[in-house]
C-alpha cells in the first residue's frame, strides 16, 4: 500500500480552465488562419488550438523533416557539414517545378552540406532539398521513404510525404503534429535555430565554382522568407511555406526570457505573396503575444515532503526531493487552482543510487494530470552496518509472516550507472 498525500492549493477561481484550452472559445484569435496551434516549448503544453487535427499540405514546412534527417546523418557521422555535395543537372534549379523557391544551384558547383542546409532554411530552396535528398539516400524516392518511416516512429499518424521539399500537394500533416515535431527538432537539434535565425543568404560565391570555371560569378542575395525575424522581438525561426492548395503556412518560434513558444499557422488565404506573408506573420505575432502575456512560466509548488522509511541503510529514513525544479506555463487563474499529489511507498530497501526514483510528484488542473517529476534521495544513501542489516532482515522476516506490506526494493546502483 502506498502513502499518497494530497496537497490541494485551490483558491477562488474566476473561470474554469483546463490543461488545453477549448479551441472554440479562442477560435477568433487568428481569423486569417484555418488551422493553428500555440505550444510552450519547455513543457509541450498547447496554449491555443484551432482545428489542430485537420490535415493540410505543409508546403515548404515539409523541409523541416528533410533537415531533421540530414541532422541525423550528421549525428551518425555519415558525412560532415563541410562535405562537398555534387550538384547535377537532375537536382539543380533548372530541374525544379515551375514556381519553385530556389537556392539557384547550378550543375557543377561546389556546395557544402552546411550551405545546402542554409539554402533550405533561409531561401527555402527546393533545389537544395532535392540535392540533399539524393546525396543522403541515393534518390528522392528512398529519402521520402525515410521521411515517412521517421514520421511514423515519432507518432505523426496524420503526416505523409511524397517529396523532400513540399511542392507536392499530396503531402499532409496537421498543426498539432507540426508543433510537436518543431518542439522535438528544437530540443534535439539546437543548430536548427542558428540556421533559421539567419536573415539572408548570398549564393553562389566564387568559392562555389570549380577552378576550371572562368565565367562571371553572379551572386544572388535572398532574404529569409520568415518575416517574424524582423517583426517580432526574440523570433529566431523556423520555416515558411506556400503552395496554392495549402495557402500561406508558418512554423514560428520566439523566446522571451527563459520561455520559448512555438506557433503553427496554416491555411492563410491571400491574393498575393506580400499579403499572405504579412497575414501569417501577424497571426504568429498574435499567438506569441497571447502566450507570453497570459501563460508565463511558473515554478510549480512543492509541498513538505515526508521522509521514507528505509531498510539496510544508515539511519532509518530517507529524505526525498524533486529531481529538478518543475516550471510550467500557467495563467493567473490556474496558479490558484493547481494541485499536487505526492506518491511515495511506505518503505524502501536500500542502499541505492542518489538518482534512483523513490516516488513521484504529479501536478493536476481540474483533476487532470499535466506534468510530473521523480522524487529522489536528497543526499547519498549509505549502506548500514552488518548488525543493522541483521536486525532489519529479522524485522522484515516477521513483517512478511504477519502479512504486512513488502517494502519497495531499490537496492543497487543508480539507474544511470
Amino acid at each position: 500500500m502506498r502513502l499518497i498525500i494530497y496537497f490541494l492549493l485551490f483558491l477562488f477561481v474566476l473561470m474554469p480552465l483546463s490543461a488545453e484550452l477549448p479551441e472554440s472559445r479562442l477560435a477568433d484569435l487568428v481569423p486569417m488562419a484555418s488551422r493553428a496551434v500555440l505550444m510552450d516549448a519547455t513543457s509541450g503544453r498547447i496554449l491555443y488550438a484551432k482545428n489542430p487535427d485537420e490535415p493540410i499540405p505543409p508546403a515548404s514546412l515539409t523541409k523541416l523533416m528533410t533537415i531533421h534527417l540530414i541532422f541525423q546523418d550528421l549525428e551518425h557521422k555519415k558525412y560532415t557539414l563541410d562535405q562537398l555535395v555534387p550538384v547535377t543537372s537532375a537536382t539543380d534549379a533548372r530541374a525544379m517545378p515551375e514556381g519553385s523557391s530556389l537556392m539557384f544551384l547550378q550543375a557543377g558547383q561546389l556546395v557544402t552540406v552546411r550551405e545546402l542546409l542554409t539554402g533550405l532554411v533561409v531561401d527555402s530552396g527546393n533545389d537544395a532539398g532535392l540535392t540533399l535528398a539524393v546525396f543522403s539516400s541515393g534518390s528522392q524516392q528512398a529519402f521520402v521513404a525515410r521521411m515517412n518511416a521517421e514520421a511514423a516512429r515519432l507518432g505523426m499518424v496524420h503526416t505523409i510525404f511524397y517529396d523532400s521539399y513540399g511542392y507536392d500537394s499530396r503531402n499532409k500533416t496537421t498543426a498539432r503534429e507540426l508543433a510537436q515535431f518543431c518542439r522535438y527538432m528544437i530540443l534535439k537539434h539546437p543548430y536548427l535555430l542558428q540556421l533559421s535565425a539567419q536573415k539572408e543568404l548570398a549564393y553562389p560565391l566564387a568559392a562555389n565554382w570549380p577552378p576550371s570555371y572562368h565565367g562571371p560569378v553572379r551572386t544572388i542575395w535572398q532574404k529569409n522568407r520568415n518575416e517574424l525575424l524582423w517583426a517580432y522581438p526574440g523570433a529566431d525561426g523556423l520555416k515558411t511555406g506556400y503552395i496554392t492548395e495549402s495557402g500561406y503556412n508558418l512554423a514560428g518560434t520566439a523566446i522571451r526570457g527563459h520561455q520559448r513558444l512555438i506557433a503553427i499557422v496554416l491555411g492563410v488565404q491571400a491574393p498575393n505573396s506580400s499579403v499572405g506573408s504579412y497575414l501569417r506573420t501577424q497571426a504568429a505575432k498574435s499567438l506569441f503575444d497571447y502566450g507570453f502575456q497570459r501563460y508565463p512560466l511558473s515554478e510549480l509548488p512543492v509541498p513538505l515532503l515526508p521522509a521514507v522509511k528505509a531498510w539496510y541503510v544508515v539511519g532509518d529514513k530517507v529524505l526525498v526531493q524533486p529531481r529538478t525544479p518543475v516550471i510550467y506555463p500557467l495563467s493567473d487563474e490556474e496558479r490558484s487552482e493547481i494541485s499536487v499529489k505526492v506518491d511515495l511507498p511506505d518503505s524502501v530497501i536500500g542502499p541505492f543510487g542518489s538518482d534512483r526514483p523513490v516516488g513521484k510528484l504529479v501536478w493536476s488542473l481540474q483533476g487532470k494530470p499535466v506534468t510530473s517529476v521523480d522524487l529522489v534521495a536528497a543526499s547519498p544513501v549509505q549502506p548500514a552496518s552488518w548488525w543493522q542489516d541483521f536486525l532489519d532482515a529479522i524485522t522484515l522476516f516477521f513483517r512478511g509472516i504477519f502479512g504486512l506490506p513488502a517494502p519497495l526494493n531499490l537496492s543497487g546502483p543508480s539507474s544511470s550507472s
